[in-house]
């Protein structure tokens, strides 16, 4: 009986110091940012944009420079707040991607970028269904 006690009992103390010097998951940075400062690289460069109803699920891409300056210049400033709920979540108003010579640079939705999620934004929303709107 005691041989078995003592190989069981060891294993728990190996298997409480392997989880008790496990590493803590990392606190997400939630730090309120502008979404030119969420881009990898100068917004300004964007060349081609694709939009996705997330209620339709149609897709609409845009490759007049003037146009997509335009919209860059609009919504390259606006605050996102992070959400202090960080839970996963379903849906989207908007998709949307960002693409440099035909490479994508940044996709997200109206609520979730580099998967953080932020705060409504009704001027970013707006802004979005505006050029999604648009004729092409």
């Amino acid at each position: 009986m005691k041989l078995t006690i003592t190989p069981l009992a060891l294993l728990l103390v190996v298997m409480l110091i392997f989880f008790g010097c496990s590493k803590a998951v990392p606190e997400p940075d939630l730090a309120t940012k502008k979404l030119n400062e969420l881009y990898p690289g100068d917004i300004q460069k964007v060349d081609y944009i694709e939009i996705r109803s997330g209620s339709t699920g149609q897709l609409k891409s845009f490759k007049d420079q003037e146009q997509i300056q335009d919209w860059i210049n609009k919504v390259r400033k606006q605050i996102l707040i992070p959400d202090p709920n960080q839970e996963g979540r379903t849906g989207f108003l908007y998709g949307i991607s960002l693409f440099e010579n035909k490479e994508l640079k940044l996709g997200f939705t109206n609520n979730n970028i580099s998967g953080k999620y932020y705060l409504h934004n009704e001027e970013l929303v707006n802004e979005i269904q505006v050029l999604f709107e648009s004729t092409q």
